[in-house]
């Protein structure tokens, strides 16, 4: 069942704006629902409230000094105020108010900070954000402020409670850190959290009221990522949190494209083997190969080729969960699965080829049945070349016996390879 777009509520009282600010919005994805004015603002609200976000204009005909601002925030709408006012006064009574942003039409680049907003309003429910700071009050105002852009907020009082938050709590993409805290400071804290989290797993912004000009270098040479004075006003400790957040997703997004096969989404060849490198030799590796895979290929052509290679690793991360998956090339996979027990890894195997056996695949030539043939190689002592090597050979006895087929065994054994045949 699929999920209807969010829907964002676009107020704008020029024809000439609200068309291709709408056209934008939706192109991201959303679906824009155009008002004009504070009438049709209410009507819309009135006919459903369930907005992902609002972009405002500050002045409409029936509303000239932001009166729609309120309403949108009482019925918890995040908005983004998109004004032709860009004077002091109306900016800081704008940002008094819990608005997620403030950007003025003037700027060249104004609609795509708008739609850049947007797409963290979707994101940032899934962020968390650790808040560092002795200062109950500090923790508070940080908390609020970080809120209005919809981050998750976690606090600490002190170093150690934050260290043990970092070491237990998952998902954390940003720390913000006072320096000056009892017992460890900032700058310590910063420096131990990243002997365990390096910069692809979350971001350190430090903070501090000290005039020391030293403090900005002390924190980034302990590893923090950027670094805030106090007092500092909204929109520059948002643009530094923004920006710090998209650059762990960044980084996060360059290592996931370097670790993936990109068709199936498991990992591929070469993240197969850093992965291997910091296991105990004691582990079963398997290798199924998708039978006749060329006929497939070039009797339905490449495009289902393609389903049959994501189905296959859709059911083996269904299958083994919890074990290491990697798609090798071609209709190769590979699985590694820890600790050793090679009778249940055959057993799981097995069924899994009886699973893939029975499923069906429609294409514009009818249903596509496939099977699998499968290696397993188990040894409490043998290193990840020697045993991939046997499963190898296994395999090559699954399709000798006539495909569709377990074959495999622990090595080093007096005992015959089991075998698990199709039915």
């Amino acid at each position: 069942m699929s999920t209807a777009a969010p829907r964002i509520l676009v107020i704008e009282d020029s024809l000439m704006l609200i068309r291709p600010l709408c056209r934008m919005v939706n192109k991201q994805g959303f679906v824009a629902v155009p008002v004009t004015s504070m009438a049709e603002v209410r009507q819309a609200l009135a006919d459903d409230p369930r907005f992902m976000a609002a972009v405002a204009d500050y002045c409409l005909p029936d509303a000239p000094n932001g009166e729609v601002l309120p309403l949108l925030l009482e019925n918890r709408i995040p908005t983004v105020v998109l004004t032709a006012h860009n004077d002091m006064q109306t900016r800081e009574r704008v940002l008094c108010m819990p608005v997620v942003d403030y950007i003025p039409k003037e700027s060249p680049s104004a609609f795509e900070y708008v739609m850049k907003m947007l797409r963290r309003i979707r994101i940032n429910p899934g962020i968390k954000v650790l808040v560092v700071d002795d200062s109950q009050a500090v923790r508070q105002f940080l908390r609020l402020q970080l809120e209005r852009h919809l981050y998750q907020v976690l606090e600490a009082a002190d170093a150690e409670e934050a260290l043990g938050i970092l070491r237990h709590e998952s998902g954390i993409k940003l720390v913000l850190t006072d320096h000056d805290m009892p017992g460890m400071d900032g700058v310590r804290m910063t420096s131990t959290v990243r002997r365990f989290l390096d910069h692809t797993r979350l971001a350190i912004i430090g903070i501090s009221g000290s005039q020391d000009p030293t403090m900005t270098a002390r924190f980034i040479k302990a590893g923090a990522d950027d670094y805030l004075q106090k007092p500092f006003n909204y929109e520059e400790f948002f643009c530094r949190v923004t920006r710090n957040v998209e650059f762990v997703e960044n980084l996060q997004a360059l290592q996931e494209s370097a670790n993936k096969d990109p068709l199936s989404g498991l990992s591929n060849r070469r993240h197969f083997f850093e992965q291997v490198a910091s296991l105990r030799h004691n582990y079963s590796v398997a290798v199924l190969d998708i039978d006749l895979f060329k006929r497939i290929n070039d009797g339905f052509g490449h495009d289902i080729g393609d389903q049959v290679i994501c189905q296959t690793a859709r059911l083996l991360e269904s299958f083994f969960p919890d074990d290491i998956i990697a798609r090798f090339g071609g209709e190769e996979f590979v699985i590694l699965a820890q600790p050793l027990d090679a009778p249940d890894m055959l057993r799981q195997l097995d069924k899994l080829r009886r699973a893939l056996a029975n499923l069906s695949i429609s294409t514009p030539l009818g249903d596509l049945r496939f099977t699998v043939s499968i290696g397993m190689a188990a040894a409490e002592e043998a290193d990840i070349s020697t045993l991939l090597k046997q499963a190898d050979n296994y395999l090559y006895q699954a399709k000798h016996n006539g495909r569709n087929q377990v074959c495999g065994g622990i090595i080093d054994q007096t005992s015959d390879p089991a075998s698990v045949a199709s039915a």
